[in-house]
C-alpha cells in the first residue's frame, strides 16, 4: 500500500535541499510505494501553519530550530531524528555614514527587534534577541546598555517557506531582513541583526550604504554562535509508530544528500543559493570552513548540548510555554540504522 510523506524545509543549508535538487528522493521512492510530496500542495495557508506547528500526520521537516521546538513544547506529536550545525554569518549592520565604528559604540543606541504579528511563532524575533544578547555579553555589556525598538513587519513568509526551485533555479528573492534594513536606512533604528546568507546579500546590494561592525562567528564563547540552530530533522509521530522502516529510508536519503553535498562544494553552493533565494557568492561569503560538508545529521553529545542551549534560551525568554525534554523527543535508533545501512560511520 502506498504511503504519502509530506515534506517541508526552511530556506537554509540542508541535506533535504541537496537531495531534492539532485533527484535522490525520486530515486529512493520512485517505485510507487511512497509518495514524497511538498506540503505546499495542501494549500498555502495550511502549508504555512503545518510548517510551523507540525500538526500534520505523515510529515517531515528539516530547518531552523525555533518552530519545531515551539511545536514540541505545545505538545506536537513529533520525533527528533537528527541535528545539523552550519556556521553561518550572524552580523550586525549599521549605516555606512553612522558614527558607530565598533559594537561597543552601540551603548544607548536603538537596536531593531523585529515583530511579526502574522507568524505563529516569531522565530525571527527570537533569533534577533538572542543575537543581540550574546553579542552584548561578548563585549561586557547587557540589555540595559542599549535601546531595543520594535520594528513591526507585516509578513508571513509564505513566499520563502518550502520552495521547490528545480534544477538549481532561484525561485524567489530572499527578503527576510529587507524591512529592518529599510528601517535602518531610513534612520528609524541604528543597528540591525542579520543572519545566514543575508548579511552578504545586503552588503552586495547596499554596499555603499551599509557596514558590518561585528559578526558573532568571531565570538569567544562557542555557545554564542548558537542562533536558530542546530537545525532539526523532525517527523510526525505516527510515521514512527506505523512505518518505522520508512523513517530509516528517509534518513538514508538525507545521508546521501549530505554525501553529495560534501563531494562538490561548487554544486552545493549553487543549490543552497537557489534554495535560500540568493546568489552563490552570498553563500560562499557567509559560511565558514568546509560548509558544504556540514549537513550530516547527528544526535551526538555536542549537538545535544547545542540544542539544550537553544531550548533554554527560548524557555527563559518566554518563547516557549513549557520546557522540552530532549531525551523523550529524540529517536536516535533510526539515524543509527540509516548510517549502518549506508555503511557510513556516524557523525
Amino acid at each position: 500500500m502506498s504511503h504519502t510523506l509530506w515534506y517541508t524545509r526552511c530556506p537554509v543549508a540542508t541535506a533535504t535541499g541537496v537531495a531534492l535538487e539532485t533527484g535522490l528522493f525520486d530515486a529512493e521512492f520512485g517505485d510507487g510505494t511512497v509518495a514524497f510530496r511538498n506540503i505546499k500542495e495542501l494549500g498555502r495557508d495550511r502549508m504555512l501553519r503545518s510548517h510551523f506547528d507540525h500538526h500534520l500526520d505523515d510529515a517531515v521537516r528539516e530547518g531552523g530550530a525555533v518552530p519545531p521546538i515551539w511545536a514540541r513544547s505545545r505538545g506536537a506529536d513529533t520525533a527528533l531524528l537528527g541535528l545539523t550545525f552550519v556556521r553561518d554569518s550572524l552580523a550586525f549592520l549599521v549605516r555606512a555614514d553612522s558614527d558607530i565604528a565598533r559594537f561597543t559604540d552601540l551603548a544607548g543606541r536603538r537596536c531593531s527587534l523585529p515583530l511579526h504579528p502574522k507568524l505563529l511563532t516569531d522565530f525571527m524575533r527570537a533569533n534577533t534577541e538572542r543575537g543581540f544578547l550574546c553579542a552584548l555579553a561578548e563585549h561586557g555589556m547587557t540589555a540595559t546598555d542599549v535601546q531595543f525598538v520594535d520594528t513591526v513587519i507585516d509578513n508571513d513568509f509564505k513566499q520563502v517557506a518550502n520552495p521547490d526551485t528545480g534544477a538549481g533555479r532561484k525561485a524567489f528573492e530572499a527578503t527576510m531582513f529587507d524591512h529592518e534594513t529599510q528601517a535602518l536606512l531610513d534612520g528609524r533604528v541604528d543597528v540591525v541583526f542579520t543572519k545566514n546568507v543575508q548579511p552578504a546579500r545586503l552588503l552586495r546590494l547596499y554596499g555603499d550604504r551599509l557596514r558590518c561592525i561585528y559578526d558573532l562567528l568571531d565570538a569567544r564563547d562557542p555557545d554564542h554562535v548558537i542562533n536558530g540552530n542546530p537545525r532539526l530533522v523532525t517527523i510526525s509521530g505516527n510515521v514512527v509508530r506505523e512505518a518505522p522502516d520508512l523513517v530509516t529510508r528517509y534518513l538514508q536519503v538525507l545521508l546521501r544528500g549530505a554525501a553529495r553535498a560534501a563531494q562538490d562544494r561548487a554544486a552545493t553552493t549553487r543549490i543552497w543559493a537557489a534554495e535560500i533565494g540568493v546568489e552563490p557568492q552570498d553563500v560562499a561569503a557567509s559560511y565558514r570552513g568546509d560548509y558544504h560538508a556540514t549537513v550530516w545529521p547527528s544526535l551526538d553529545e555536542a549537538m545535544h548540548h547545542r540544542l539544550r542551549v537553544q531550548i533554554d534560551f527560548l524557555h527563559r525568554h518566554g518563547y516557549l510555554e513549557r520546557d522540552v525534554d530532549i531525551d523523550a523527543w529524540a529517536q536516535p535508533q533510526f539515524l543509527a540504522e540509516a548510517y549502518r545501512r549506508e555503511r557510513i560511520a556516524p557523525r
